[in-house]
């Protein structure tokens, strides 16, 4: 596989944490965004591929600001990761793509679309359901877009809960995996025509 740049914006830290390590294990480079100091920077020890920025990752400005500093200080972005809760995703719409300067802001210098991965994932078990209910959600509204003009955007979903007792599981050590490979191969050149189409990945192990 090809390297890329992947700038992460993190809202569930044990998930986002894991995805940008195995991102990184694949001789990837990630710009980590999160707003706990002391778990980025120790990330980022344990990962020379990972550069920890400070970020709050519900603040759509102080994004902005991380996407033209990662392309002005560092390289041009391949792709954006967003790990975000059920809870976030209103009606289907996505925070970061909602925000009228996006766009125009993270293609000053990509020649193409660009990637952008959702990836949704409960904190509460009782939020299975709901979780179905948005990927079907997004499944029925995926033909109801024109091409993409500026963020060519696919979501994956996550069944299994997200918390640090997890964190060290085989079980989620595989997850974090399958999303990793899913999110990498989502930014290469063999996905182009791929666009608003919603990946479930659930956990048969509890079955």
């Amino acid at each position: 596989m090809d390297s890329q740049l992947y700038l992460v914006v993190n809202q569930i830290q044990c998930l986002g944490q894991q995805v940008s390590k195995r991102l990184a294990e694949k001789g990837n480079v990630v710009v980590y965004l999160d707003d706990d100091e002391q778990e980025g920077y120790r990330l980022a020890a344990e990962e020379p591929r990972i550069r920890y920025r400070y970020c709050q990752p519900r603040d759509e400005d102080m994004i902005l600001s991380e996407v033209e500093w990662t392309q002005r200080c560092v390289s041009s972005i391949d792709g954006i990761v967003a790990v975000v809760s059920a809870a976030e995703v209103q009606g289907i719409r996505m925070p970061l793509e909602d925000h009228s300067l996006f766009s125009s802001v993270v293609l000053k210098e990509s020649v193409q679309t660009l990637p952008l991965t959702y990836v949704i994932v409960s904190n509460d078990d009782t939020q299975t359901e709901s979780l179905k209910a948005i990927h079907l959600a997004l499944c029925a509204q995926s033909h109801l877009y024109e091409k993409p003009s500026a963020l060519r955007v696919n979501y994956v979903v996550i069944s299994t809960k997200a918390d640090e007792k997890l964190m060290e599981s085989s079980v989620f050590s595989d997850i974090s995996t399958d999303v990793s490979n899913l999110i990498h191969y989502l930014t290469s050149s063999h996905a182009r025509a791929i666009y608003r189409q919603a990946f479930y990945i659930e956990n048969l192990r509890d079955k």
